[in-house]
């Protein structure tokens, strides 16, 4: 399903670019842009966010950074409504191209949607359904995009625009453990034009020659209780296992348990950080400072032992993680500092009892 080309293409063809807001479940937590072609009565949505669950391996894929997105076309109207049905917001903007880069842009769509072209190796900040339009845009109008984004520096990151993501609770605490050093560097326009929202504002405010970036207009407005922040939803997983974890440490007979449990699942994490970080193509995930928060060989601490000569160790790396943490104002897992400093106590306190009681048998 391809838009012909005619021998002329002329200003009876209509281009748009369009915005969606964010919807309910976590891949559509920060919106999605696609492309509008209009000739004559075909009329069709170009969309780079299409995905399989049923891939192959696709979960594996997805850890490991590998995930393969596409091209997909759908007719315009019934796709305006499944994102208006969902209550997402929706925005078009009228791109007055010249014939040739229309013709040049509709040529390059049906060339990707080539069932052999159709697929690329997805990144959430590098190469997306945005990013995809956003280049296409610049290579058919010689660049005007990029002269103008890149090098324009902000005072936002990767993380100030995606997180916390509204009402995503689980996604939140995943993303808050997984992001590296690399989602808080401040970023300049470019960098930051591969979310859809904040592309749509970039396109309609940078200055063209030709005049051909329309102006936004809203078809409509999502639901208010949509796209809302809420406290609650964005926080309750952390706030709850957070709760669960001291409640466990402070009722005696569930003391050494969850000391335990905690240790052996901190490992869990910390190993999981750094197969993102080694193993994986997730170039946010490098330079993870939570490997001081989750450490991979927490579980060697059971150990009595262990833990008495290397206690100091647990000590000063929650401490950094404290200070780091506090610098790039990431208190979201300030609970689980909370819980080591609690557990470090516990161990230390049980350790000392261990001792003095030896000493006095």
């Amino acid at each position: 399903m391809c838009i012909p080309i005619a021998a002329q293409v002329d200003n009876k063809v209509d281009i748009e670019l369009y915005t969606f807001g964010a919807g309910e479940n976590y891949w559509e937590a920060f919106g999605h842009t696609a492309l509008r072609v209009k000739i004559n009565n075909i009329d069709y949505m170009y969309g780079f966010g299409y995905f399989n669950f049923n891939d192959e391996d696709f979960f594996l894929k997805f850890a490991k950074g590998k995930m393969q997105y596409f091209l997909g076309i759908e007719e315009t109207n019934l796709e305006i409504d499944n994102y208006i049905n969902q209550g997402r917001s929706v925005w078009s903007q009228k791109l007055n191209l010249s014939s040739s880069q229309k013709k040049q842009l509709i040529t390059q769509l049906n060339y990707l949607a080539q069932a052999e072209n159709r697929y690329y190796h997805y990144d959430y900040f590098l190469n997306n359904c945005t990013s995809q339009i956003r280049d296409l845009l610049d290579e058919v109008t010689n660049g005007e995009i990029s002269k103008q984004l890149k090098g324009v520096q902000t005072s936002k990151s990767w993380n100030d625009l995606t997180f916390p993501v509204n009402n995503q609770t689980w996604m939140n605490l995943g993303v808050a453990i997984a992001y590296g050093v690399p989602a808080y560097q401040v970023r300049d326009k470019w960098s930051l034009s591969v979310f859809p929202e904040d592309f749509a504002r970039a396109l309609e405010q940078i200055y063209t020659q030709t005049n051909w970036n329309g102006k936004q207009v809203q078809h409509n407005k999502a639901d208010k209780q949509l796209v809302e922040y809420s406290f609650v939803k964005t926080h309750y997983a952390v706030i709850s296992l957070v709760s669960l974890i001291l409640i466990g440490l402070f009722i005696p007979f569930l003391t050494k348990f969850t000391i335990y449990l905690w240790l052996s699942g901190q490992s869990l994490i910390g190993i999981a950080l750094l197969f993102l970080w080694f193993f994986s193509e997730h170039s946010i995930a490098v330079w993870n400072i939570n490997l001081l928060l989750f450490s991979p060989i927490a579980f060697v601490f059971m150990n009595r032992k262990i833990f008495h000569r290397f206690s100091l160790v647990f000590l000063i790396s929650n401490i950094l993680w404290l200070i780091l943490a506090l610098f790039w104002t990431n208190f979201y897992l300030i609970g689980f500092s909370l819980v080591n400093f609690i557990v470090l106590y516990k161990l230390r306190f049980v350790s000392i009892l261990a001792k003095t009681q030896i000493q006095k048998n």
